[in-house]
């Protein structure tokens, strides 16, 4: 498979509009931010939402999570569904320093390098900075890719209040392109790309910082796309080394990274949110010498046959109009060697 990674020009408002087309006839199929949170005692958070996740018209609320230290079970959701909808309609709004989206619940404001989301009427209300340069890899059509696949990563620091609490973390905000007229997951990113995808933001004691992201794709891809930046300086690189180690039903427990051989880290999880696909917690050593006072992570594993879970969710919204209950559905399954199993 052939795919290129850079990092970009400084974004202008334009960059975050849906209208953008960073090449001609691509658009954005899905706009994503998520957070890792932690507050003053150390309990971690994690929240999600997209736009266009399923219908070019909607976004999609993937939960607020409380972290509980299992990664075998899906942890608490915070915000109930009944009060913070897993999909809503939504409209768009401009002012001169940033492109917003709003829903009945929720709201983003993404200006160039500064971020907002306010989510549960409030009681999620963050800022974020954007950290290092926009980075973007692309994987243009060829042949097993009838649909182009971009994504653009902004890294951010995050800083607000959870329930009137402060917290402060690791902020993520991708854009993924594709054609005009394709669904998200319909464009191949998650059955023919997407393995293992990593996030990471350090603070150390000296007042520095050090994060990215980092991809490890399906066998016989060869894609290891990554972002590093460290105080600043942002490097795309395609040298990305992930292993992963599981429990015995299969949920992540510890990645180590390298990039090529200048750099490395290892990431603990510290809980799992809609296992078994994402875990988040800590980075837990790194290469520098540099002493980590704070850090924060965000794992994403997808088994090698999920293509049949999302054909599975599709064919029930065809029947029923509605998704089945995701955990549910997970329940008593587990994961041997990549791939999902069920009793």
């Amino acid at each position: 498979m052939r795919y290129h990674v850079y990092l970009e020009d400084e974004p202008t408002l334009e960059c975050y509009r849906l209208s953008h087309q960073p090449r001609p006839e691509y658009a954005p199929v899905f706009i994503c931010p998520f957070v890792v949170l932690t507050d003053d005692d150390g309990q971690m958070y994690n929240a999600m939402r997209g736009i266009q996740g399923q219908s070019k018209n909607e976004t999609m609320n993937m939960g607020v999570y409380r972290l509980d230290g299992q990664l075998d079970a899906q942890c608490p959701v915070l915000f109930p569904y009944a009060e913070n909808p897993i999909t809503e309609r939504y409209h768009v709004t401009e002012t001169p320093d940033a492109v917003s989206y709003v829903g009945q619940t929720w709201r983003f404001d993404f200006g160039v390098e500064n971020y907002r989301w306010v989510d549960g009427s409030g009681r999620l209300d963050i800022s974020a900075r954007r950290l290092g340069q926009v980075c973007t890899f692309w994987v243009p059509q060829q042949e097993g890719y009838e649909y182009p696949q971009m994504l653009r990563s902004h890294l951010g620091k995050a800083t607000g209040t959870l329930d009137g609490r402060p917290v402060e973390g690791l902020f993520m905000l991708d854009y993924i392109y594709s054609r005009p007229d394709a669904m998200w997951t319909e464009m191949g990113m998650l059955t023919k790309l997407h393995n293992v995808w990593l996030n990471w933001l350090v603070e150390y004691e000296d007042g520095g910082y050090e994060g990215g992201y980092a991809w490890r794709g399906r066998p016989g891809t060869d894609f290891a796309a990554a972002h590093h930046v460290v105080d600043g300086v942002s490097s795309a690189r395609s040298d990305a080394e992930v292993t992963t180690q599981h429990t015995e039903r299969g949920s992540v427990t510890k990645v180590d990274l390298a990039l090529g051989k200048d750099s490395s880290l290892s990431l603990e999880q510290a809980g799992s949110t809609d296992w078994p696909l994402h875990t988040c917690g800590t980075v837990s050593s790194t290469s520098s010498d540099r002493v980590i006072a704070k850090s924060w992570n965000y794992t994403e594993f997808f088994p090698l046959n999920w293509s049949a879970v999302a054909d599975y969710q599709a064919a029930h919204h065809k029947l029923y109009g509605r998704y089945p209950s995701f955990a549910r559905l997970m329940k008593n399954g587990r994961v041997e060697n990549q791939l999902l199993v069920f009793e």
